[in-house]
């Protein structure tokens, strides 16, 4: 599950979202509608999320159960399996405990340790602030609530939740060791050393552990001091095994030090952690780094063939060839292990297009259409496959329905339009075809060839015409 901006929603939801909000106070019913099936096609959207929740109270009230404190301690157990087990399905259910129970401390608290387990500490965050809301006497929320934020990184976030709770906790020592951790990684985060680092340092007793935080936390541009970061990284490692974060690092000064081999090696050790095994962005990096070896093989292959040495083609077709079945491999595995993330299936179509799998390549295609950022370069895609199918009358379907959605003048609504005339050139029909072609020609002349294509119909007409 990955997170969702509700800019990034597709314009029309983005709309109802607005429209819902203020029918919040009249009507809430209709918003509780609206909100639910939004947030069913974007669970990743944290705001829509809130917006539901709102709904919800509003209907169903904020009043505690009397036995809600000792039903929560009975189930909790339940609710940290459930999160550990299909922390996806974990979260589905739980929203649908909050659709009756919006305070419901157990679905909270599964929609708490699931986000965790995927990673999505801000979902986590904000399920520990319902609970804190719901039940602002336990200061186990407010600790959680600190240390989601400080895992997620959103040290600002965390100093405010923990300062809150020491307002009403003075003293607790999990909140004062929360401000500490928040405190000091924002201050070691990229960009701020500069700022705070006289502050920051006057507090260490060792002034050597201050200079080497301060150079670890530089921009590194240098190979050799990346790889030293590495190694220290590597021992850190052995001491703190799971600590996904760890890994992450050392990744990176191996990427900065061109050692892709040894990122690669690194990053499929992080993977194998407990948080590392339910990130799906760590296993892009992988396959996007692997993907990034291989060009760089076939670059040095490009050059050896361009300075005459005719043996280095077979080494580049031989790579070009593994390259794109790596890829094709990889997207097919994304697809089976989350096959309702579109992104995925957008990417295997369009490979297996490139391989000219037609039919496979359709149906990954109208998979990726359910997503709306997808849904357009989809049908363009699709009807490249339905032209290169020879199926002509089913192109021109698409691309017409393409070419109506897209509203501007952009990149993607010329290749539509371009697509549309190519269908129409490839079903006989001159006409049609060079009426597409017009419509690229008055907005953009240059694009590829539509000039020719313009001035070779208007010169046909001429010759008709003698």
């Amino acid at each position: 599950m990955k997170k969702v901006a509700l800019t990034e929603l597709d314009p029309r939801l983005q709309k109802q979202v607005a429209a819902a909000e203020q029918q919040l106070k009249t009507n809430p019913q209709y918003a509780m509608e609206i909100l639910n099936g939004i947030l069913a096609r974007n669970p990743g959207c944290i705001e829509v999320r809130r917006s539901l929740r709102r709904a919800q109270k509003t209907i169903l009230g904020t009043k505690k159960g009397l036995f809600d404190g000792l039903v929560g301690g009975l189930m909790a157990g339940k609710a940290a399996k459930a999160a550990e087990a299909d922390p996806v399905a974990a979260i589905a259910a739980a929203e649908e405990v909050l659709a009756k129970k919006p305070t419901d401390a157990v679905a909270n608290r599964t929609i708490a340790l699931a986000a965790a387990k995927l990673g999505f500490y801000e979902l986590a965050a904000f399920a520990y602030e319902e609970l804190a809301a719901a039940d602002a006497k336990n200061v186990q929320h407010h600790v959680d609530l600190a240390n989601a934020w400080i895992a997620g990184h959103e040290y600002d976030h965390a100093l405010t939740a923990a300062d809150a709770g020491l307002k009403a906790f003075p003293g607790n020592g999990d909140l004062q060791e929360a401000v500490r951790k928040a405190s000091v990684n924002k201050t070691m985060k990229k960009g701020n050393w500069e700022d705070s680092k006289g502050d920051f340092q006057s507090k260490l007793k060792d002034k050597d552990e201050a200079l080497r935080l301060e150079q670890a936390a530089r921009t590194v541009t240098d190979a050799g001091t990346a790889l030293e970061q590495a190694a220290a990284l590597a021992e850190k490692i052995q001491a703190e095994p799971d600590s996904l974060d760890l890994y992450r690092d050392i990744v990176r000064q191996f990427i900065a030090a061109g050692d892709l081999d040894s990122a690669i090696a690194w990053l499929q050790r992080g993977r194998q952690t407990t948080l590392g095994r339910a990130d799906s962005s760590l296993e892009r990096q992988e396959s996007d780094l692997i993907v990034t070896r291989f060009e760089k093989i076939s670059k040095t292959l490009r050059e050896a063939v361009a300075a005459g040495e005719a043996a280095a083609q077979a080494g580049l077709d031989a790579n070009e060839k593994e390259l794109g079945e790596y890829r094709l491999k990889t997207a097919a595995s994304l697809v089976e292990r989350y096959p309702n993330d579109y992104a995925f299936r957008y990417e295997l179509g369009t490979l297996l297009l490139g391989a000219l799998r037609i039919e496979e390549a359709v149906q990954q295609l109208q998979y990726a259409q359910r997503n709306p950022k997808f849904r357009q370069p989809a049908l363009l895609a699709i009807g490249r496959a339905f032209i290169l199918g020879g199926k002509f009358d089913l192109a021109v379907e698409q691309l017409s329905s393409a070419k109506a959605e897209i509203a501007m003048m952009n990149d993607l609504k010329k290749e539509v339009i371009y697509e549309l005339g190519n269908a129409f050139d490839q079903m006989g029909k001159a006409k049609e075809a060079v009426d597409e072609y017009k419509i690229i020609y008055m907005a953009d002349s240059g694009y590829r060839d539509v000039s020719t294509k313009i001035n070779a119909f208007y010169e046909g007409q001429k010759g008709a015409n003698a």
